[in-house]
């Protein structure tokens, strides 16, 4: 019998997943939620256990697609690959991976009976976007993951010592096996205590990698990632050792305008020229933790004032999501730094700031442009760094050194 195949740049399965063939008999007139389970497989049929797996709702305002209201909902698979989402209340949904998880595979594609539908972008964390008639239980769902492609290097020294514990910048290029076309990027990464460091790559093909730090560079010898494969013994070798390897706790000092490359890692303070403040990245578990690490620290989360201070860190920390200062919990739509200065200045995406039906959204996460969250959205679990501020540091920073 053949399959029905279908591309999933639209909602593409909404009538498969309501048919009462796929679901459980009992309650259905009576529920408003649905259940989606199943097991997940890779592409040669065997269980994948641990599987991190999650169902998100999904809306097109205006022609646009964009997440909808309602909370990521998760599940991991067990032993078999077995995993159950239940209380599934938006009809438009989104199978995807948890944001901030970063798992082994990605998801290729989904079996509903005959109707196989299949993820049009291979990228980390992807999605495939469906409908789900309220009350149903679609049951024996089968989700096919693929392994996802990866590069694992090690950044040694000619003395045989490796770059432990540093953040490196990368510059990969890469040209794809059957000539077709090629591409490049600039990640940065992490070493560990014996040097390694892992990317993840979205395609196939030859790839050129180099690594700087500190004004050293190594290029590995030209290697072949084939599809479903791991490279993991690519290795770089600096010609000599950096004059200076600052501590991961050393303040550095950035000019206007300039940019840091690498970023600085979680610890350093970084002083802007421009007002003589020190602004340091943290890591966290929510905004919560974020305040009270600032506080800890004499300091408070960043306070941005103006156009140029807005450009100056996204230009020296990049544009990962960031908690900052400005909520307005204290008085619902009164916007306030928690440094107790007003909101002179704002750099709101567009449609933001806007509650959601979830909840009042009432902190605020940067990426460049500022969006509003709150405790109920995706983002309140996946943003994972801030970034804190003080005043006066010169006085602070000789008082703690004494």
């Amino acid at each position: 019998m053949n399959r029905l195949y279908f591309r999933l740049n639209l909602i593409a399965l909404t009538a498969i997943v309501a048919l009462p063939l796929f679901a459980s008999s009992h309650g259905i007139a009576q529920e408003t939620t649905s259940t989606l389970s199943g097991r997940v497989v890779g592409v040669d049929g065997t269980p994948v256990a641990g599987f991190p797996i999650a169902i998100q709702p999904f809306e097109v305002v205006d022609g646009v697609r964009r997440r909808g209201n309602g909370p990521l909902l998760e599940s991991r698979t067990d032993d078999a690959g077995h995993f159950t989402i239940s209380d599934i209340v938006s009809s438009s949904v989104q199978l995807v991976t948890p944001p901030y998880d970063a798992p082994e595979h990605d998801i290729l594609s989904i079996k509903i009976g005959l109707a196989i539908a299949y993820q049009n972008k291979m990228s980390h964390p992807g999605g495939i976007t469906f409908a789900v008639k309220p009350g149903t239980h679609v049951e024996d769902v089968e989700v096919t993951v693929k392994l996802r492609l990866r590069m694992r290097g090690q950044i040694v020294f000619p003395d045989g010592n490796p770059l432990a514990n540093r953040k490196v910048d990368i510059k990969a290029r890469y040209y794809q096996i059957d000539g077709t076309g090629y591409g490049s990027s600039s990640p940065f990464a992490s070493t560990d205590d014996e040097g390694y460091f892992m990317e993840y790559v979205d395609k196939p093909g030859l790839y050129t990698v180099t690594v700087n730090y500190q004004g050293s560079s190594a290029t590995a010898e030209p290697f072949l990632i084939q599809d479903r494969e791991r490279k993991d013994d690519v290795i770089f070798m600096f010609e000599y050792k950096p004059i200076s390897t600052k501590s991961p706790f050393e303040r550095v000092e950035v000019s206007a305008g300039a940019s840091i490359s690498p970023l600085p890692g979680a610890g350093v303070w970084v002083v802007n020229p421009a007002n003589d403040h020190a602004y340091k990245r943290i890591s966290c578990k929510s905004w919560d933790d974020a305040n009270i690490q600032a506080v800890a620290e004499d300091a408070h989360l960043v306070t941005i004032n103006n156009a140029a201070e807005q450009k100056w860190l996204s230009e020296t920390f990049g544009y990962h999501p960031y908690w900052i200062g400005l909520t307005d919990f204290a008085e619902e739509g009164e916007w306030g730094w928690t440094s107790g200065e007003p909101a002179t200045y704002t750099n709101w995406a567009p449609h933001e700031p806007a509650d959601a039906d979830r909840g009042e959204e009432d902190y605020v996460v940067m990426r460049g442009k500022w969006s509003d969250v709150g405790t109920e959205s995706a983002e309140w679990q996946s943003t994972r760094m801030a970034i804190i501020e003080r005043e006066n540091h010169r006085g602070k920073m000789q008082v703690e050194e004494k």
